[in-house]
Formats: structure tokens, C-alpha cells, sequence
């Protein structure tokens, strides 16, 4: 090493260097202690910039949130859509053919359940018995909103459907209840008053121990024209019968559809099959049959079971 080379004091260099920062004020850098600038490797890298898409998307979440919120609330306070199941009680007449010896009575509470669609179909159900039928809102001449209904006849005499045009007003919520009304001008004993509700079937008791008999367990089919009749019949005890009729009146040449369910439950004697349902209270009804291969005689008529060679070949 050459000993007549300087050395220079690095600490001494830093201590007699000034440097002026962005206002022109002098700054000792050896003043600045822990402060002084240092440049590192992290500090070398440039810095990712941040997605701008994500500010996009949260507007969108955030204006779908809103939307979803909005409608919820609609629904719950200002919902006045006939759609769903409406509940009303109606006192009706006991007819004299109803009425056993012991019953004083002389009339009845019907529960009715209807249930309105949103494809314009409506059904009335009281006990296990659906009627079925169509239904139109539409304005009436003073421009309040009204609805007409066409319902399939009952099989029995409680046949008290509302039938033709009503006034219509929908009120309520979610929280306290929703009320419909339907009345009219002409008759105001007719306005009914129904409340939102859910429909559960009553449950049919038997009374005796359920034998099943394979050879009409199925679905047993009637068709014919302006007739379609079926009756199905379970392992299980459950027998569902359906009827769907198209006739034309004779007096207003004008056609009639009757469209109907019962849901019930079954017993076999000998050639007799009893069907349990409920209306107005238990009630049955006895249908005398036979079989033939696929064919069952229900009542003198043919039915024949789904599913066969011989169902399709009816078709």
C-alpha cells in the first residue's frame, strides 16, 4: 500500500456536504440522522397499480343489492298480486238429502282455499275436493280493477263458488296479513272477504285395517269424447280420481267444462271399492268394478290401465 496516498474520512465528507431540498432550504444530511434518504432493493421496484375494474363491479353489486331490496320490500308491504292461497269461512244451507236423523242442524261452515296462478288458473278446494278453473283481471267502467272466474260445479249440493265478475281489492302485508275482496254492486251479500293462508289437507281416519289388492293398484283411464275420467289407486291405500267434462249447455248453447280432483283414501269388498274423502265432513262413495286382462269395468265403463297395450292402442 502506497503510504503517501490520502485516505479520505467518509464521515468527514458527508459532514461538509450540504444539499438543498425543493424549497431551496439548505439541509445537513448528517443532521437528518435516521431520516437521511437510502435507496434499498424494494424501493428500486416499480409499484403495481391497482385493478380499475374492481370499482366497476362493486357499483354493479352494490345497484343489484339495492334492486334486491327494493323488490323485497314491494313484496312484503306493498304486494297487491292475487297470486297465493286466500282462506274464507261461508255458512251454507244444510240440504234435507245431507242431513242424517240426529243432525239439527240446518246449515253448515265450509272452509274454501283458493289458490290463484300466475298463468291465469285458479282452483277451489274445500276438504280434499279441487275444483278447477280460470280467472281474468281486467278494469271495470269506473276503472277500478275487477276479476272473473269460471269454476268447475261441485259433485255435491255446497256448491257455492263465486261465479262471473267481481270488484277486486287486494290490502295488507306480509306482517299483518294480506286481505282480498271480492264484491259486487248487485248483491252485497255475495262479497267475500278472504285472508292469506297456506292449505293443508284434513286427514282422513279409517277405520278399519287396510288390505291392499295388487291387481288394481294403478292408474285406471276413461276417454272418450268430451270425456276424460282416471283413477289411481295406491299400495298404500290412496286412491286420487279425476274428472275433466266439456258439454254444452242446452239452454245458452254455450259449452261448460267441469274439472275436479278428489284426494282420498280406499277400501276393497268383494267388487266394490268405498272412496273415503272429505267435504264438508266425511263423506263416500261406492263405485262397483271388474276386471278384464287390462281392462277395468268401473260403473259399466272401460278403463283402461296407463301404461298397457290396450291404453295406448284407446289412444
Amino acid at each position: 500500500m502506497d503510504e503517501n496516498k490520502e485516505y479520505v474520512n467518509i464521515e468527514n465528507m458527508i459532514s461538509d456536504t450540504d444539499i438543498t431540498d425543493d424549497e431551496n432550504e439548505v439541509v445537513d444530511i448528517a443532521d437528518m440522522g435516521a431520516y437521511a434518504p437510502r435507496q434499498s432493493q424494494q424501493s428500486q421496484q416499480p409499484q403495481k397499480s391497482k385493478p380499475v375494474i374492481m370499482k366497476p363491479i362493486l357499483v354493479a353489486a352494490g345497484i343489484v343489492l339495492v334492486v334486491a331490496l327494493a323488490v323485497i320490500v314491494i313484496r312484503l308491504f306493498f304486494n297487491s298480486s292475487v297470486e297465493g292461497t286466500w282462506h274464507y269461512v261461508r255458512e251454507v244451507p244444510m240440504m234435507a238429502a245431507d242431513a242424517t236423523s240426529d243432525e239439527a242442524v240446518e246449515s253448515v261452515k265450509v272452509d274454501y282455499y283458493f289458490t290463484f296462478e300466475g298463468n291465469d288458473k285458479v282452483t277451489a278446494t274445500i276438504g280434499t275436493i279441487t275444483s278447477k278453473g280460470t280467472y281474468e283481471i281486467t278494469k271495470n267502467a269506473e276503472g277500478k280493477s275487477a276479476i272473473s272466474m269460471t269454476l268447475t260445479d261441485l259433485i255435491t249440493s255446497y256448491n257455492f263458488l263465486p261465479y262471473g265478475e267481481y270488484d277486486l281489492s287486494v290490502s295488507g302485508n306480509a306482517f299483518t296479513g294480506r286481505k282480498l275482496v271480492m264484491s259486487t254492486s248487485q248483491d252485497e251479500s255475495a262479497t267475500i272477504e278472504m285472508e292469506s293462508a297456506s292449505y293443508t289437507a284434513p286427514e282422513i281416519t279409517r277405520e278399519n285395517e287396510f288390505t291392499v289388492k295388487e291387481d288394481i293398484v294403478g292408474t285406471w283411464e276413461f276417454s272418450q269424447t268430451g270425456y276424460d275420467l282416471s283413477y289411481t289407486f295406491t299400495q298404500d291405500g290412496k286412491v286420487q280420481y279425476n274428472e275433466y267434462v266439456t258439454q254444452t249447455n242446452p239452454y245458452t248453447g254455450m259449452e261448460m267444462t267441469i274439472d275436479y280432483t278428489i284426494n282420498g283414501i280406499y277400501d276393497v269388498t268383494d267388487n266394490t271399492i268405498t272412496i273415503h274423502f272429505i267435504y264438508t265432513k266425511d263423506s263416500s262413495m261406492d263405485i262397483v268394478y271388474s276386471l278384464e286382462n287390462n281392462t277395468m269395468y268401473i260403473n259399466g265403463f272401460p278403463f283402461t290401465k296407463a301404461g298397457t297395450a290396450s291404453a295406448d292402442s284407446a289412444e
